[in-house]
């Protein structure tokens, strides 16, 4: 199971996870590889537990895919 969840049907695309520390090693690859800068900062996810955050820029479903498990 992958440590990022990502929902795609939401506007901007969220990104959820246990911990904020994987969601920000994420941040960074996407920086990386893909220069991808404009998200938010995680936060506490009060519905679903753990934490969330948002891309605010597009980006292929693949090499996000990619990246995700290459953290596993």
């Amino acid at each position: 199971m992958p440590a990022v969840h990502v929902s795609w049907e939401s506007d901007p695309v969220s990104l959820h996870a246990e911990e904020a520390t994987t969601l920000n090693r994420l941040f960074a690859l996407l920086r990386e590889h893909l220069n991808i800068r404009k998200r938010s900062i995680p936060m506490p996810d009060r519905e679903r537990g753990g934490y969330i955050a948002f891309l605010y820029e597009p980006v292929d479903p693949r090499r996000l895919a990619e990246l995700i498990i290459g953290m596993e």
